[in-house]
């Protein structure tokens, strides 16, 4: 096998260089990652135009143009290339057709952007990773298909969204070679090596406890907006009962005061559900919009974090992870061998050089999470067991103009559920998913108590009134692949509301 690459003057176009390659018994995806890699270029495409895992004998080229050897490659004459920097889109060619109302207001000042991201080594799609515009405080994640959508306002369709996740180098693109389609995006694993001797000298609890002093220094020490995207599901035996998505326009206080400073006003909100109440948990658990803001585990500092609680729990350093061009501790915390209650269990990530958490993975650990029920249940029927089997957590924050912000947070809770005398249990469980889709920080004002929300209701059980307008220009997360499915199973009771 042996591959080559000419020298190529800068105004030379992309598709023109001249490449020469041979390589055999390889798929067209793993082809193209070597033709990019020694033509310098990325390509895009989508899975139903590209056959990516289709087998071919050989590739070969002699001083052969780009352009012929994909041709030769992809052996099909209705796939067409177009170039923007150094990105390649592999596209086939769609009918024209005359657009409806596409002079609209809305249209002409938004376009809508989508893709799925990839680990580029194992295929695999990659739940959460971060999609933002660069330099703005706008964007979204993917979910957990790996899927995103973006609706950009027109002014920044010049620009490039950056795609990152914990662990893997960032991937920028051009928006306008996204648009209409869902392409797919690759995003390489970064590997940091480092001495054991240096991993070793590592004191995991002290710097643990240096990013929480560090908290005024890294992030935003005045009120902003957040306008944030939510919803939550409940499942019983793997049957979705209801769905409910909503964004909110949240005035987050400074990160010198607590959570409960936080304000919450409803936008927009639908909301699917069961017709049958009688297969709805009779369980009131800890959740929802509230458990939603607690997540922001910088303001509402969890005994893992609290330094008159970190006693309790053994801190050790597990690793150096990439996020974009900047490497962070992952620290892995449990609870000390002589602690018995039911406590947290999982990894933090510490930037390396200013010391801010920038994300956390953690879970009530399974020793003992049988016994957390009272954690979670506020209210239940007396003939009802209720017995948790996983609750777990993800927490990511964001960096804008030198300050972190809480950008995404997902719960998901699995419970055992038994009435007295039945002979069978039931397994529920729930998610709960927020993202800050856009931060403000100017005319910042605490809302009037008329326009909040309690965020410590159940919010699938809230009342709204149809809004034929739903969503219009807002982002919201892709739904996922099962939710797709429940959705026409679930009796379509779709409700809105938007506060003026």
């Amino acid at each position: 096998m042996g591959v080559s690459i000419e020298v190529f003057s800068q105004d030379e176009s992309l598709l023109d260089r001249r490449v020469s390659i041979n390589i055999k018994n390889v798929s067209i995806y793993e082809a193209l990652n070597r033709i990019g890699e020694i033509s310098g270029c990325y390509f895009i495409y989508d899975s139903k135009d590209v056959r990516s895992d289709k087998k071919l004998t050989s590739v070969e080229a002699s001083n052969e143009t780009l352009v012929n050897l994909l041709r030769k490659t992809l052996v099909d004459p209705s796939l067409e290339f177009k170039v923007i920097e150094k990105h390649v889109l592999i596209f086939k060619r769609k009918i024209e057709t005359i657009a409806i109302n596409e002079s609209s207001s809305d249209s002409l000042r938004y376009l809508l952007v989508g893709g799925k991201v990839f680990d580029k080594d194992t295929k695999n799609t990659i739940p959460f990773a971060t999609v933002s515009i660069e330099k703005i405080g706008l964007g979204t994640i993917s979910n957990y298909d790996g899927v995103f959508s973006l609706r950009i306002p027109v002014k920044y369709v010049g620009s490039n969204i950056v795609v990152s996740h914990l662990g893997y180098q960032s991937l920028s693109v051009p928006i306008e070679i996204l648009e209409g389609n869902v392409y797919n995006l690759y995003i390489q694993p970064k590997y940091i090596p480092i001495q054991e001797v240096f991993i070793r000298n590592i004191d995991a609890k002290g710097i643990v406890k240096a990013a929480i002093e560090k908290k005024n220094t890294n992030y935003k020490t005045s009120d902003l907006f957040l306008t944030s995207f939510y919803r939550e599901g409940v499942k019983r035996n793997n049957r979705y009962l209801s769905y409910s998505e909503a964004v909110f326009k949240i005035f987050k206080s400074s990160y010198n005061k607590g959570v409960e400073y936080d304000q919450v006003r409803l936008l927009k909100s639908r909301k699917l559900e069961l017709s049958d109440r009688r297969d709805t948990l009779i369980v009131k658990l800890k959740a929802g919009i509230k458990g939603a803001l607690d997540l922001d585990i910088i303001k509402s500092m969890p005994d893992f974090l609290d330094p008159e609680y970190m006693d309790s729990y053994v801190y050790t350093k597990a690793d150096i992870v990439a996020l974009g061009s900047n490497t962070a501790y992952a620290i892995k915390f449990e609870q000390k061998s002589n602690v018995t209650q039911p406590l947290f269990t999982g990894t933090l990530f510490i930037d390396v050089k200013n010391l801010a958490l920038i994300g956390a993975e953690f879970r009530i650990n399974p020793k003992y999470v049988e016994h957390s029920a009272n954690m979670f249940v506020t209210k239940k029927d007396r003939r009802i067991n209720v017995q948790p089997e996983e609750i777990k957590y993800s927490v990511n924050y964001i960096q804008q103009n030198g300050k972190y912000y809480i950008h995404h947070v997902r719960g998901d809770l699995s419970f055992r559920v038994r009435e007295r005398h039945q002979l069978f249990s039931n397994n529920f469980s729930l998610f709960l998913e927020f993202v800050g889709m856009q931060i403000d920080t100017l005319n910042v004002q605490r809302f009037t108590r008329r326009d909040i929300l309690k965020p410590y209701i159940v919010f699938s059980e809230g009342d709204y009134t149809y809004d034929s307008e739903f969503w219009k220009e807002l982002n919201v997360i892709s739904p996922e692949e099962d939710i797709n499915k429940a959705i026409s199973k679930i009796n379509p009771k779709i409700e809105s509301i938007e506060s003026e």
